[in-house]
């Protein structure tokens, strides 16, 4: 992909995220699918509408999503526990840097500080076509869905325990994802270990690169990786991909993952190849 064709898919990604429906066709990539040829539709609910930090202005449960032009990030295709759940996807989507300096809010910046990009992820998902499965690069459109705040109320745990300090995961329930095209993937959004915990809330969904982090121990028995000393710190899980071998002291020079959160902030490597050994 050459650059200035890359700046034209940025550019074109960011006015979508605006919800300029008047776009003309654009080429955004070389793909022979039809996906480069394809008009911009507007998108009724942006995600930075449904990641808006300021609980007054951020829209509330419930609402329908309508978003359009949406980048997958992860798709998880793992039955860690057997259970058959599985189908969470993770999806980005670029929107302009705007009036606020904080590399984190309203949506954490991009490497190169031209765009933001704000993620989420889905629950119970429904494809259309049937038999479509989503890849890491696809743009798809997600409709029927709604927007939730989940903080595990009345169903985690025994007694069931909501999040602490009034912590949620943020996600679309029951949508419908489609197939919209392809376009290469803006590069990971670079934070350390200390980023996932103190700015964990702006970080979920979004993907991500880690530099320099090493195993306390090996994994627990919910399969999750501690890698500061902190036990309520960020956690490597396997949700996606086993780790295998892991000890007190393993290191990585590199981890590439989504954030997540569940009583904690989450990091989740894709497949091995997201993990780069130490050395």
């Amino acid at each position: 992909m050459r650059s200035h064709r890359l700046s034209s898919v940025l550019s074109a990604l960011i006015l979508s995220a605006l919800g300029c429906s008047d776009v003309p066709t654009t080429q955004r990539c070389d793909e022979p699918d039809n996906s480069c040829g394809r008009v911009f539709l507007q998108s009724a609910t942006p995600l930075s509408a449904l990641r808006d930090p300021n609980p007054m202005t951020r829209v509330p449960e419930g609402t329908p999503v309508d978003a359009r032009n949406l980048q997958v990030t992860a798709y998880d295709e793992l039955d860690e526990t057997m259970d058959g759940d599985l189908g969470t996807v993770y999806v980005q989507q670029t929107i302009p840097v705007g009036a606020s300096t904080d590399p984190f809010l309203p949506c954490p910046l991009l490497p190169d500080g031209l765009a933001r990009v704000c993620g989420i992820s889905t629950f119970n998902t429904q494809f259309s076509p049937l038999a479509y499965r989503p890849k890491v690069g696809d743009l798809v459109d997600m409709s029927g869905g709604q927007y939730d705040e989940f903080d595990c109320s009345g169903v985690c745990g025994s007694p069931p325990q909501p999040f602490p300090d009034g912590r949620f995961l943020p996600q679309v329930r029951e949508p419908t994802i489609r197939s919209a095209g392809v376009a290469p993937l803006p590069a990971p959004v670079r934070v350390t270990v200390q980023d996932l915990m103190t700015h964990n809330a702006a970080l979920i969904g979004v993907l991500v690169e880690v530099s320099n982090v090493t195993a306390v121990g090996p994994a627990d028995r919910r399969g999750e990786i501690q890698i500061t000393p902190d036990r309520n710190g960020p956690k490597l899980t396997q949700e996606m991909t086993a780790i295998p071998g892991v000890a007190a002291g393993t290191q990585w020079s590199r981890i590439v993952g989504v954030v997540s959160y569940f009583y904690g902030p989450k990091l989740i490597p894709r497949s091995l190849a997201d993990l780069t050994p130490a050395g």
